[in-house]
């Protein structure tokens, strides 16, 4: 099969214990039939500590309620890695943070970002976001029980001609004007498909589209922050599950809330960051990049083309402000926080459906 890998993806390595935001902590750990059959298998000591671990309750996991995974030792280390190797622990573990797609035909392989690492070779590469192909095994099922190459191909095809359009952005105006284009383009594909039209993905060409009325999609305007803020999204618990992200939101609520009030204070702000720190368009355009390689194609698999590009913007703008308020408590700190404030945003927000969907509802405020 032809595998297709992002140009960073073997440039991966673990840090182990020396992670200073470790995957072991902060969310839910899903278990396959494979591994609670493994698990169930074992005798002794072990044994009553794996099946005491288990939770049936809602999904089958380790780690329920999304804190600290009970064999997480005191050295940051897997104690069933340790103990019984690598092939032991559970399979989401084992492919943690390798994010796999099989679309039958070939295969996509990259990091995910809410690894801290993964989000470092992001940054670092953020100038050659790229596909690298070779013939290779698969590791990992098909995606999809869709069969429709031809949309398919259509969609690869559109993948690239928005990726190709989002090359060479150097402002927060040209970052905007393309998110609208993007945002119009994917409505009226979405309009398209919804009243049935049959070649709905090349009716309209991205090359030759432009859009109406401008929408402010990069920044958004406070009165979105403020909607998707008070979203699930932000929950006290993050104090316990994902300490770091709970200190972003707690300098959005407590300590810059004044600036986040006013939209004349909020442009002021924003303009006198981007001033200093001219590289954060580079690392915004770069991160919805990437978010299209991972999940423009899902659109392949549930039709939702305006949801699945629009979350992508949200996401960017969730970083963006994140890491502005943080520069303000630290000044100097960008980009050198950027990871941390990546993978710890992309944990709460982009593995819980519930949140997605309430923060996709705050686009309506646009």
């Amino acid at each position: 099969m032809e595998i297709r890998e992002i140009s960073f993806y073997k440039q991966f390595v673990c840090t182990g214990g020396k992670c200073e935001h470790t995957c072991c902590r902060g969310w839910m750990i899903p278990l396959t039939g494979e591994d609670v059959d493994r698990f169930r298998s074992q005798k002794g000591r072990l044994g009553l500590s794996l099946r005491a671990a288990v939770s049936n309750r809602d999904i089958v996991c380790f780690n329920k309620g999304s804190g600290e995974c009970a064999f997480h030792d005191r050295n940051g280390l897997c104690r069933l890695q340790i103990i019984k190797g690598h092939e032991f622990i559970p399979e989401a573990c084992r492919m943690f943070p390798r994010f796999y797609r099989n679309y039958v035909r070939f295969e996509e392989h990259y990091m995910d970002p809410a690894c801290i690492k993964a989000a470092e070779l992001l940054l670092a590469n953020a100038a050659d976001l790229s596909l690298i192909s070779h013939e290779g095994i698969p590791s990992s099922d098909p995606c999809t029980c869709n069969d429709d190459n031809d949309l398919l191909d259509k969609m690869l095809l559109t993948r690239s001609s928005i990726l190709k359009r989002l090359n060479g952005i150097n402002d927060a105006d040209t970052l905007n004007m393309v998110f609208n284009d993007i945002y119009s383009y994917s409505s009226r594909l979405q309009r398209s498909f919804l009243e049935g039209e049959t070649d709905f993905l090349s009716s309209f060409p991205f090359e030759s589209f432009h859009s109406g009325e401008k929408l402010r999609l990069f920044p958004f305007d406070t009165d979105v922050f403020r909607s998707i803020m008070d979203t699930s999204f932000y929950h006290k618990r993050l104090e316990r599950t994902n300490p770091f992200l709970f200190r972003l939101c707690r300098l959005y609520f407590d300590r810059y809330k004044s600036i986040m009030s006013s939209s004349a204070s909020w442009v002021e702000t924003f303009r006198s960051f981007m001033n200093d720190n001219k590289e954060a368009v580079h690392y915004c355009t770069a991160y919805y990049t990437y978010y299209l390689y991972l999940y423009f194609l899902k659109s392949f698999e549930d039709y939702s083309f305006l949801k699945n590009a629009s979350l992508g913007m949200i996401h960017t703008n969730m970083i963006f402000m994140f890491s502005l308020l943080l520069s303000l408590k630290e000044p100097g700190s960008y980009p050198q926080s950027l990871p941390s404030v990546i993978s710890m945003y992309d944990r709460r927000a982009c593995f819980n459906d519930e949140i997605m969907n309430e923060m996709y509802a705050c686009l309506n405020l646009l």
